[in-house]
C-alpha cells in the first residue's frame, strides 16, 4: 500500500487472520461496527421553516421581512406597504405596495402575484416603479424575474 502512496491507519471488521496480520504489521485493530449503527444524519432545517407565511392582508405602513427564505402572503399587499424577502415572494392577492425579493443579491429569486398594481418591484436591487409598468401587465397574474440583468414580467395562466 505504501508503494502506491497510501498509509494504512488500522483495520476494522477483519477476520481473525487479517487482524493477526495487521498486528504483526504494527497496525491497530479498530472497534467493529455493528450493522444498522450507521451515523444518523444531522438534523437540517426544512425549507418550510425558512419561509414566512403571512395569513392576513399587509396594510399600508406595514413592512414585513422574511430573512433567509421566501415570503408568502395569503392576501393583498396594500399601497404604502412593503414586503421584503431574501428569497422569493408569493402574493395570493393584489400587489399594490412594494415588493423586494432577493435583497441579499440572489438574482434567481422571483416575485409572484395574482394582480400586479405595484408601486415598486425589485429583484436583487434591480427595480421598476409603477410609472414604468406596462399597462398590459396591470391587474394581471404575473411572475417577475431577472434575465440578463433586466426585470421580466410574464403573465401566469389562470
Amino acid at each position: 500500500l505504501r508503494v502506491h502512496g497510501m498509509a494504512p491507519v488500522g483495520i476494522r471488521n477483519g477476520t481473525p487472520i487479517q487482524q493477526a496480520a495487521a498486528r504483526l504489521a504494527g497496525l491497530p485493530t479498530l472497534p467493529e461496527t455493528r450493522a444498522g449503527s450507521a451515523k444518523k444524519p444531522d438534523k437540517t432545517e426544512s425549507v418550510a421553516s425558512l419561509s414566512r407565511i403571512v395569513s392576513h392582508p399587509v396594510r399600508s405602513g406595514q413592512q414585513i421581512y422574511a430573512p433567509d427564505g421566501d415570503l408568502i402572503v395569503l392576501g393583498a399587499v396594500s399601497a404604502g406597504a412593503e414586503v421584503i424577502a431574501d428569497g422569493h415572494i408569493h402574493i395570493y392577492g393584489a400587489l399594490r405596495g412594494r415588493a423586494l425579493a432577493g435583497v441579499r443579491g440572489d438574482v434567481d429569486t422571483r416575485i409572484f402575484c395574482h394582480s400586479l398594481e405595484a408601486e415598486l418591484i425589485s429583484i436583487a436591487g434591480r427595480y421598476r416603479i409603477s410609472e414604468q409598468l406596462d399597462a398590459a401587465d396591470r391587474g394581471k397574474a404575473v411572475q417577475i424575474h431577472l434575465m440578463e440583468d433586466r426585470l421580466i414580467i410574464e403573465h401566469l395562466l389562470r
